[in-house]
């Protein structure tokens, strides 16, 4: 009911401050509107990524603040080894739910903001989703507030961490602290929750608790091993019986046919995503041939530069 023809950026931008006065008023969550080309020529011209129209796209309003304080923070171990510290808040309301943890991204992000433990922050959900720390109320300070420390170990495995610079797709230059052991708890879990994920193999009945009891149990420690699992290994466990365990199994086994651009996405390759992995999929068609392309044959393909290629 609420659609119109916009024929400049001005009446564009005018329809979107309106919406962003009235969203309060309406009976639905409303965090932006979203801009058509609206002639179907055009629409067929301009066609589509590897996941969304290039006819469309979504104008945000700006994202929602809110005032909380940061109770400690803690350290993440992702997929790549990265380490990502989260903020500990107490709770505040955010775009409609409650929150309790913000990123803080990396280190530099830390000394860019000044934040310490103890501090009153402006937080707010990026694109209404995620959120994080924007800034520090420093004024608000009692002096009771305490420097955030760099890890020397990761908080997992307690092996050793350096400290390295990342590019990503779009050339921009930042820094990470990342886990060196390659056999580090965090590294394996996360990698196989991607693996499983419903953009890679969907498997039913993985979810994290079930990864992390089939992986402390000795039954996993890498994604090739759940297509090993028998319905007698894991009925004993917490949370199976014998029913339980044939589902799980079945839907591992059901799992195995899968598209060349999901099992890509699958094996986590660093900044290789959903849109990249169709890419190369379509390009190479199938996996022998991914397999013995060249860092000069990859760099050609568009949506892949030297970083992705490298990768």
């Amino acid at each position: 009911a609420h659609w119109q023809v916009c024929r400049s950026l001005d009446e564009i931008n005018k329809f979107h401050d309106e919406w962003q006065k009235k969203k309060k008023s309406q009976e639905f969550w409303i965090d932006g509107v979203v801009i058509k080309v609206n002639q179907k020529k055009y629409q067929e011209i301009l066609g589509f990524t590897g996941k969304a129209p290039r006819w469309a796209i979504a104008y945000k309003f700006p994202a929602e603040q809110g005032t909380t304080k940061i109770k400690d923070v803690y350290w993440q171990v992702g997929r790549t080894g990265a380490l990502t510290p989260v903020a500990l808040m107490e709770t505040v309301k955010l775009a409609g739910t409650i929150v309790a943890h913000a990123t803080l991204h990396n280190y530099d992000e830390i000394r860019r903001l000044g934040v310490k433990i103890g501090d009153t922050v402006v937080v707010e959900k990026a694109g209404d989703i995620i959120p994080k720390v924007v800034r520090v109320l420093d004024k608000l300070r009692t002096g009771d507030e305490k420097t955030i420390q760099k890890p020397q170990q990761c908080p997992m495995c307690k092996q050793k961490v350096r400290r390295k610079e990342i590019v990503d797709k779009k050339q921009e230059h930042s820094t990470a602290i990342f886990c060196l052991n390659n056999n580090c708890y965090a590294k394996q879990l996360k990698n196989i929750i991607h693996f499983v994920s419903k953009k890679a193999f969907n498997i039913e009945g993985l979810g994290q608790k079930i990864v992390e009891q089939l992986m402390n149990v000795g039954l996993v420690k890498t994604p090739a091993d759940i297509f090993n699992l028998k319905s007698g290994d894991i009925e004993s466990l917490e949370r199976f019986a014998e029913k339980s365990a044939d589902n799980l199994v079945n839907a591992v086994q059901q799992a195995k046919e899968i598209s060349l651009a999901r099992f890509i996405y699958a094996l986590g390759i660093n900044h290789v995503g959903e849109e990249t992995a169709i890419v190369l999929a379509e390009t190479f068609r199938s996996l022998n041939k991914l397999m013995v392309a060249t860092p000069l044959e990859l760099e050609l393909i568009n949506e892949v530069g030297t970083q992705v290629a490298g990768a």
